[in-house]
This record gives structure tokens, C-alpha cells and sequence, in this order.
């Protein structure tokens, strides 16, 4: 009933308007990108008549008079468009596509040097946070966002401190976000930007012509063939970061005269070592869209693309580590082995896609998408695992010196073979494998028959099959409305499980949890992974430990009104949504034998959203924009389950996230100086998050899950840039913001090896800040453009207020404690210490560039990019930190078990060559 009302209603308002049909329509792009210009006003010069176009570059103006006129389009950031258009009674001539120039060829000519900046910010963020790039990618002339999209990133900045699962991403109108995480992996794209750079953002809770967008913002690839200008562009780039090298090249045909485009790319990124010592980057892409154009009505694209990646990684460690090694890149995962260095943590990804389009304009203003996708999500990463073995972790923190304390001489010991021996500090391959070979020579556990490896390599496998469909209706209902509505399935597959990569010179493994054998060694039935094979030898391959699917169908239906009026720009629209998943377990776990095998209960949850937005023009130049929107999302299947690995047990109680936004914001836009202020306010309310660790008070590993969790972000934004002379332009950045939980959740504890029940728990984190990225953040650059091509740029950032990422363990209460501390003053100084939240370093980077541009012939040029960040060589930039989930319970010392950090490199190098004909 809702909907029908809200449909009438809107058909109400654009009934006046239908019969208006004299005059041009036309969609406006930007000439190099291809990216739709939004915001552009389109003048009949003759008669004053004037449209601004949609967030996908389409006008119309049809109350016109017939005769020859003059178009002119203005946009800031580029040149000028005039054009002689000759207007017909009773006739909308569509101009087709109108391509602007770019008036700061800065951007032109940092193309390149973007792409490589953004790859490499995600290499640095394996968790997929790096939310402002998602969000922000396309939105080209938003200074705050600019410098949000990659000066604030060597700490991991998040806008408004969402996580990435805010920001949607959608390439050619199909939703790419998947739904375990509930985010878009960009490393999916395989570091093929250049073929991907098509793209249009919408930022915030604005309006966007692809899909309802998100509080995060939203960005739309667009990779049909036809869209691509025609002919060849290659780079080569060196950079002393993940990887060392990197190759692309790409060609394009354009639309020929049959109506076929045809575009493919390939890349190579590269490194036999990285900046990291033990880490090295081997990947290989290939990316191809083919589209054939029937007739002015009807095309229909097919893109494919992917990239196999293998690459090992680091970790974060304790403070004491990179101390004693006097590194901050320290990297534990590695050891010597044949006079080789050897990774214990690799990951390999590989996701074949493959996404169809069905393009249909039906008449001018009205275009159908629909899309049809296919992908392949495989992503493994290895680490080592071992049974009733010493810990092979060169950094656990029994090695230590700090844990020797109180024994001077081990102390002294211990801090020379840290600084002095790399096979101390480092993993020891080889004693890894030599505790295997006794163990195939002398057997184990007393027992001659046993030869099982105390230590092997295995694979942490999260994969997914992913089937998704989109139809997108974009319909031009008169002048100054459009009609957006669109409709979307995904089914996803996701698959979880182990495999043993490497025996390590062992004969088998057996599949058993140790730390069940050790507490219930009269109860074989506990002991087992799965008791349809107890006991089984596992060999290279095999899978082990865990192995389940999680079976997830999310559907939903949206629509969207923009208008657009000489002093106004509003628009409002709504969606509806159902998402349902189970999870099937391929291992009957002995710790829930009733409870982890075949097909579990089916959760199902239904979703809304309404959002509306508005900007007054004040006088042309300046304009006053506000935002809001409610929303319920279904909890992510990842999060929803308490031990996914051992039972089929959701959270009590699962329900849908809260989201409750609003921003407001004044903008201004003169000749020379351009900018924006904002103030935005979001609550998100019955939120869940989960944790895995080892527990040392019941010596077992722990899953913990919070529930009922309410965040709050709130700050100011602001960016503007001067114009000292039409080539020399000074730009400026910052936010102040506060992102805060602000109540009391409930945790859930449960024990893997089936020692206890669940346990619920109050988890006292009201007031406390959000970790991960800074809450404060501030750029200042120049940028000239020099005569004879050369383009220089020198930038400064400020970031501070980013905290360390609680775990909730910590912040349980403590019924004991008054026994240990039993005066009040020290019962308080120790509730002081226990609850204070660390924050990372404070941060100062500076950043310039330089290049020049070559133009040989008419149809050849060339460009060089030397991008140099950090110059200052500052080695001490935190960027991003953890509280352990272990923590003791014997003495409440909360420096045993301290936060482990990340750290960004010093100097980082980037050098380009490009060519384009």
C-alpha cells in the first residue's frame, strides 16, 4: 500500500510536464575518462533557457522554440563546450554523447601515478578498510575527497570511519559487493585500473543515477567497449614498495563502422623481494570487453577479465620486536631454508569474472541495464599449524626478553640471539623439519607406530561462486525529473575449509583437535574434527579441520526521484530488500555432533531504506545541500555465526543492523576558489562483530561474538583550492571527527574444544573510541602546471586521534579483581589502567611530485611521473594496531600480552614512463 501511494504521488508531480516536446537532450562525459559530468548547466544562448544535468551526464530541455541556437555547457574543472544546434517543431534532438575537456591537464597527467597509488593502498590493507578509495574513485572535483582518497591512506583513513562494507561498488550497473563480508574487494580487479578508470561516484547519501547508493558512497565501473577511446596506452613503473615492477598495456578499436568495439589489457606487477624482507609479488591479469551495437536502440556487452596472485605477506608483532631488530618492517613469517628465505604466509587469489550487458533505449531519455555476472571468488592463505609441539612463531611472546623479566641472565641471552641471530628471530625451518623426521624414524607420544608431523603448512581456504543480476531503468520523465528504479538478485556459495600445502617432511597429520585431547582424553568422541572419518591421515591436499558452506540469496528492489529546478535540487527514493542463508556442514565436528553436519536452519531477514537529499542555489555560486536516510541491512553471514567451523549455532537473537544518517553541508564555487564544509551524524545500532583467539585461562581457542552493538560517527568536513594564477593552485583538507561506541553490548564466548557452554557477558565499551583509522586529519599542496608540459605538486599531512582496535576480552568485567587490589585506591588505579584505550602515533608526511608530458607527433605522446611520498623518511608511522584477546587473568597485567602494530615504510618511490597512440 506504501508503495502505491508513494507511485501515485509521483505521478502526480510529472503529469504537468509530459507534453513538453520541442527542444535537444544529450548526455554530457568527461573526453578522457568517459566518466558523466553531473552538475553541468546546458544553455540555449539565444533564449535563455537552461538545464543542469543527472548524476549520469543526461539533460534535456524541451519547452524550447524552433530555429538555430547556441549550446553552451559549463562545468567546473572544464573547458567551455559550445556547439550550433538547429531545433525542430515537435522534435527532441538528442546530441548523443557531448565530451569535455578537462581545464587542469594535472589530472590528465597523473593518471598513471592514481592508478599505482591506489593499488598499492590496497596491497597495504589485506582487510579490505581502505573504504575512501571505493567511495571516492570518480569523484574528481570534491577537494576534501581528493586528498581523503590518497593523502590521508599511509593510516589506513577511512571516511567518516565507516568500514568498506558502507561503500558500494557496481561495475556496469551490476552490485559487486559481496555477501559474506559485505564489501568490494578491489584487489578482484587484479591492478588493471587503467581498464576499470571508467568510473562515477556518488558521494554519501547522494543521489546516484546506477543504484541507491549507500552512507559510504557509491561507485559505478563502467567497461563497455564502445566507451573506450580508440588506440594504445602502455606504461612501465618501478616502485620500492609490495611489488617492484609493473607492466600494462591496453588497446582499444573503438566503434567501428559494423558496430563492433572490441578493448583487452594485460598486466604484470612483480617483485623477487619486497620492501618487506621475506615478502616477494608474483601476479599476471588480463582483462577483455567486447561490444556490438545493433542499432541506436540496442547493444549488448560481454567483459571478462582476472588475475592469479601469489604473495607473501607480514604481520603485525609487538613493539619489543621491532625494537629489537631495530625494524619497523619487521616481518616474523619468514626464515632461512637452503640459503633461501621461506614464507610461511602466502596468499593466492585468483577470481575469474565475467559480467553481460543488455543495453536497450527504447526512445530518447529512457535507458533498461541489464546485466547478468558470473564470479569465482578463491582466496587462500597459508600459515603454520602444530600438535603438542613448541610454538614455531618466532615472535610468541615466551621468546621474548620481556617474559624473562625477572631472570637478568635469560634476559641478557635472549636480547642477543634477537639482535644477533636470524634463526632465532626468524622462523627455523629447519628444526621444523627435523622434529618431523624423528617423528617418522622414532615415532611419538612414546608411541613406535605414530608418525604423524608435529608441525605442517596448510591452506585457510574462503572461497565463493557468485551468480548476480541487475535490470537498471533510468527514464528522463520531463525537463527537470528522472526516474530511477532498478532490481537485483546475488546468490552466493561460499565455501570454507583447510587443506594441508606442505607435510614438512612428515608422513601425515591427524585430523583431531589437540587441545581437546589434552582436556578430555577419556572422550574420543570430542577429539574429532569429523566422526564420519575419526582419526583420519591427512597427506598433502587433503582437507582437514573444517570444511562447510554457507548458502546466502539477497534480493532487492529500489526507486529513485531526482529533480532538478532552477534553485532547487532534490531528490528521495526507497528500497525494499530480502536476504536468507544457511549454513551445510560437510563435517560431523565431535564437539557438536547434532550440530555441525549437513543443512542447518535458514535465517531470513527483510530490509528497507529511505533516504531524500536536497540543495538550495543560493545565487549560482553558492549552495546549501542536505542528506538523510534511515536503513535496516541484514546481518552478514561471516559475522552471524558463533563457531561457524565447529556448529551450526547463530547468534541469539539475530536481527537487522539500524542505520540512521544525515549530513548538511554549505559549498561554494568562484573562479579561483572553489570548496565545501560539512557536519555529518550517523548511529548505527544493533550491529555484531566477531573474534578469534587463543584463551590462555581455559587454554583453548576462543570465538567471540558481540552483539547489539550501537556506533557513533560524527564530525566535519572541509576542502577548499585557490586559484594564485591559472596554472599555480593551492588546495587545502581536514576533518575533525568522533567515532565512539556508545553502549553496553553483550558477548559470547565459545570454546572450540567443547570445555564449556556458551557464555554471555556484559562487555562494558560505551564511550570508548573506534580504532583503526584516524579521527583527525589534515592536507595542505600545491599544484603548478609549467609551461612546456612539466606539472609539479608538493603536499603535507597531518594525521592524529586513530586508536588502537579494542578487543572486548579486556573490557568484561572482573568480579575477582578487588581480591588482588583490595583498597579502594588501588582497586581505581587498576580499573584506570585496564581500561585505557593506547593511540597510535601521531603522523606527518610529506609528498611531491614531478612530470612532464612529450608530444612526438600529432598521434603520439608520451609522459614520465616521479612521485616521491615520505620524504622525510619517517619510519615511525603506526598504521594500524590491535588489543590481543589474551589476557591475565592471574595478576591483571595488561602489559603481558601487549597491542601489536603495523608500520608504514619509510621513503616509497614511484617512477612512470607512458606512451599513447
Amino acid at each position: 500500500m506504501r508503495l502505491k501511494l508513494f507511485l501515485l504521488l509521483l505521478l502526480t508531480a510529472v503529469i504537468p510536464s509530459l507534453a513538453q516536446t520541442t527542444g535537444v537532450a544529450g548526455t554530457v562525459v568527461d573526453s578522457n575518462t568517459g566518466v558523466p559530468v553531473s552538475g553541468a548547466t546546458v544553455m540555449l544562448d539565444n533564449q535563455g533557457l537552461q538545464a543542469t544535468t543527472d548524476p549520469s551526464g543526461e539533460f534535456r530541455i524541451s519547452t524550447a522554440k524552433a530555429g538555430d541556437d547556441m549550446l553552451v555547457i559549463v562545468a567546473y574543472g572544464y573547458q567551455d563546450v559550445t556547439m550550433n544546434v538547429n531545433i525542430v517543431n515537435g522534435v527532441i534532438d538528442n546530441l548523443g554523447i557531448i565530451k569535455m575537456l578537462e581545464s587542469n591537464l594535472n589530472n590528465v597527467f597523473y593518471e598513471d601515478q592514481n592508478d599505482m597509488l591506489f593499488d598499492q593502498n590496497l596491497l597495504e590493507d589485506e582487510e579490505g578498510s581502505a573504504q575512501s578509495i571505493a567511495a571516492l574513485t570518480g569523484a574528481s572535483d570534491d577537494v576534501y575527497y581528493n586528498s581523503a582518497s590518497y593523502d590521508f591512506q599511509p593510516m589506513r583513513f577511512r571516511i567518516r570511519g565507516y568500514d568498506s562494507k558502507y561503500s558500494e561498488t557496481y561495475i556496469n550497473g551490476v552490485n559487486f559487493n559481496d555477501m559474506a563480508r559485505g564489501r568490494f574487494n578491489y584487489s578482484t580487479l587484479g591492478g588493471m585500473n587503467r581498464a576499470f578508470r571508467d568510473r562515477t561516484a556518488a558521494l554519501g547519501l547522494g543521489a546516484a543515477a546506477f543504484g541507491f547508493g549507500n552512507i559510504g558512497g557509491a561507485t559505478d565501473i563502467n567497461t563497455r567497449a564502445s566507451h573506450y577511446a580508440p588506440g594504445f596506452n602502455g606504461s612501465l613503473a618501478y616502485t620500492n614498495s609490495n611489488y617492484m615492477l609493473r607492466a600494462m598495456a591496453m588497446y582499444s578499436t573503438g566503434l567501428n563502422k559494423n558496430g563492433w568495439a572490441f578493448t583487452v589489457s594485460a598486466i604484470g606487477r612483480y617483485a623477487n623481494e619486497g620492501v618487506i624482507d621475506g615478502t616477494f609479488y608474483n601476479s599476471f591479469g588480463l582483462f577483455a570487453s567486447l561490444e556490438k551495437v545493433f542499432n541506436d536502440k540496442h547493444s549488448l556487452n560481454l567483459t571478462v577479465w582476472g588475475a592469479p596472485t601469489q604473495r607473501a605477506t607480514n604481520s603485525a608483532t609487538y613493539e619489543e620486536a621491532y625494537q629489537l631488530t631495530g625494524n619497523n618492517l619487521y616481518n616474523p613469517n619468514w626464515g632461512w631454508q637452503n640459503g633461501e628465505k621461506r614464507s610461511s604466509k602466502i596468499v593466492e587469489t585468483f577470481d575469474p569474472t565475467a559480467v553481460l550487458n543488455w543495453i536497450w533505449k527504447p526512445k530518447n531519455g529512457t535507458t533498461l541495464n541489464t546485466g547478468a555476472a558470473f564470479r569465482a571468488v578463491n582466496y587462500s592463505t597459508s600459515a603454520l599449524n602444530w600438535y603438542n609441539a613448541a610454538d614455531p612463531r618466532p615472535d610468541y611472546y615466551r621468546y621474548l626478553p620481556s617474559y624473562f623479566a625477572d631472570n637478568q641472565e635469560a634476559f641478557d641471552l635472549y636480547t642477543d640471539l634477537w639482535r644477533h641471530d636470524d634463526s632465532f628471530r626468524q622462523i627455523n625451518w629447519d628444526k621444523l623439519y627435523q622434529a618431523n623426521y624423528l617423528n617418522n624414524q622414532f615415532g611419538r607420544g612414546g608411541n613406535p607406530d605414530n608418525h604423524s608431523s608435529s608441525y605442517i603448512l596448510e591452506n585457510r581456504h574462503s572461497n565463493q561462486l557468485n551468480f548476480m543480476f541487475n535490470s537498471l531503468l533510468n527514464h528522463r520523465l520531463n525537463d527537470h525529473m528522472t526516474l530511477q528504479a532498478g532490481v537485483s538478485f546475488n546468490y552466493t556459495r561460499a565455501h570454507y575449509y583447510k587443506t594441508i600445502r606442505d607435510l614438512l617432511g612428515g608422513e601425515y597429520w591427524l585430523d583431531i583437535d589437540q587441545y581437546s585431547e589434552r582436556d578430555f582424553p577419556s572422550d574420543p568422541q570430542m577429539l574429532q574434527n569429523d566422526l564420519r572419518n575419526p582419526s583420519r591421515r591427512v597427506g598433502k591436499g587433503d582437507t582437514f579441520g573444517y570444511d562447510y558452506y554457507i548458502n546466502a540469496l539477497h534480493g532487492d528492489f529500489w526507486l529513485q526521484n531526482i529533480i532538478t529546478l532552477p534553485q532547487w535540487d532534490i531528490n528521495y527514493g526507497l528500497k525494499i530488500g530480502y536476504t536468507q542463508f544457511f549454513r551445510d556442514g560437510q563435517m560431523q565436528n565431535g564437539r557438536a555432533p547434532e550440530n555441525s553436519y549437513g543443512k542447518g536452519a535458514t535465517h531470513r531477514f527483510d530490509t528497507g531504506a529511505l533516504k531524500a537529499g536536497a540543495t538550495y542555489k543560493i545565487d549560482g555560486r553558492n549552495f546549501i545541500s542536505a542528506h538523510a536516510g534511515y536503513e535496516t541491512v541484514a546481518p552478514l553471514f561471516e559475522y552471524a555465526y558463533i563457531s561457524p567451523r565447529i556448529k551450526d549455532t547463530a547468534i541469539d537473537g539475530l536481527q537487522n543492523e539500524r542505520i540512521l544518517s544525515g549530513d548538511i553541508s554549505y559549498s561554494w564555487n568562484y573562479r579561483r576558489f572553489r570548496g565545501a564544509i560539512t557536519g555529518f551524524w550517523t548511529e548505527m545500532f544493533d550491529q555484531t562483530e566477531r573474534s578469534s583467539f587463543y584463551d590462555d585461562q581455559y587454554s583453548t581457542f576462543m570465538n567471540y561474538v558481540l552483539k547489539g552493538v550501537h556506533t557513533r560517527y560524527k564530525g566535519i568536513e572541509i576542502g577548499a583550492a585557490y586559484k594564485i594564477t591559472p596554472s599555480l593552485t593551492l588546495s587545502a583538507a581536514a576533518t575533525f571527527a568522533r567515532y565512539q561506541y556508545k553502549n553496553r553490548p553483550e558477548g559470547t564466548r565459545s570454546y572450540e574444544n567443547g570445555m564449556m557452554d556458551d557464555i554471555n557477558q556484559t562487555v562494558y565499551l560505551k564511550n570508548f573510541y573506534i580504532g583503526g583509522t584516524p579521527q583527525t586529519a589534515a592536507n595542505i599542496g600545491i599544484d603548478w602546471a609549467a609551461p612546456k608540459s612539466w606539472f609539479f605538486n608538493v603536499n603535507a599531512s597531518w594525521m592524529g586521534d586513530a586508536y588502537v582496535n579494542l578487543s572486548p576480552i579486556r573490557h568484561e568485567a572482573l568480579p575477582d579483581l578487588w581480591e588482588k587490589y583490595p583498597t579502594l585506591e588501588e582497586l581505581e588505579a587498576k580499573m584506570g589502567q585496564l581500561a585505557e584505550q593506547d593511540k597510535l602515533k601521531d603522523a606527518f608526511v610529506l609528498n611531491a611530485s614531478v612530470g612532464k608530458l612529450v608530444y612526438i607527433n600529432r598521434k603520439i605522446s608520451m609522459n614520465f611521473n616521479l612521485n616521491v611520498e615520505n620524504i622525510l623518511n619517517n619510519k615511525n608511522i603506526q598504521t594500524y594496531a590491535y588489543q590481543q584477546g589474551r589476557f591475565d587473568y592471574t595478576n591483571y597485567d595488561s602489559t603481558k600480552y601487549p597491542n601489536k602494530y603495523f608500520y608504514a615504510q619509510g621513503i616509497k618511490v614511484y617512477l612512470n614512463v607512458g606512451i599513447r597512440f
